[in-house]
């Protein structure tokens, strides 16, 4: 499952940089059954870095600081959620600037 979450994740990020944008009903509904599947999945693209996230592998381009953003997401953070429990089954794979 992880994998093929991976692949439609990678998909819509190569539409979305293209500006295709038609498809975006379609990636909702995709990612609204993977939530029925108890899996959570997290683009954090924009959001501040910081070091000590437990959740993605960064690869820092220049100097680490206080304003440092994720500005490119190579695969998302995907968690899995069982009753009360959630684990996280795969960091997120990102670039920090």
């Amino acid at each position: 499952m992880i994998e093929i979450i991976n692949q439609i994740f990678a998909l819509e990020s190569k539409l979305q940089k293209n500006g295709v944008d038609d498809y975006s009903r379609n990636f909702d509904r995709i990612a609204n059954e993977f939530k029925n599947l108890n899996y959570h999945v997290i683009n954090p693209i924009g959001k501040s870095y910081r070091n000590e996230m437990t959740d993605v592998e960064a690869s820092i381009s220049g100097d680490l600081n206080k304003n440092s953003k994720i500005t490119k997401v190579l695969k998302p953070v995907i968690y899995e959620i069982n009753g009360s429990e959630t684990s996280l089954v795969q960091k997120g794979i990102v670039i920090v600037e």
